[in-house]
């Protein structure tokens, strides 16, 4: 799966990454929407995934989505999740 044209298609969609790293021969790519939501861009397949760092440091990980409408509401969902957290830290 090509990253680029993944975040292509959801910052006209309104979610604007901040950064992206292909999939190379050894790991899967990813794309950054802030410091603890990325969407996770597999080697092989086509079924990328969201993934939110906790507060605590541990990573929660979406189900892999084909259908890009299923991706775009686990993304809403973890950067909800995400600003939630920040807020309750405060």
């Amino acid at each position: 799966m090509n990253a680029q044209v993944l975040a292509e298609k959801l910052n006209k969609l309104g979610y604007t990454p901040v950064a992206l790293s292909e999939p190379s021969k050894k790991e899967d790519g990813m794309i950054m929407f802030t410091k603890g939501v990325h969407v996770q861009v597999p080697l092989f397949g086509d079924e990328p995934n969201v993934v939110l760092e906790t507060s605590d440091g541990e990573f929660e990980f979406y189900d892999a989505q084909r259908n890009i409408e299923d991706l775009i509401a686990d993304l809403k969902a973890a950067l909800e999740e995400e600003q939630s957290m920040c807020r309750s830290a405060d």
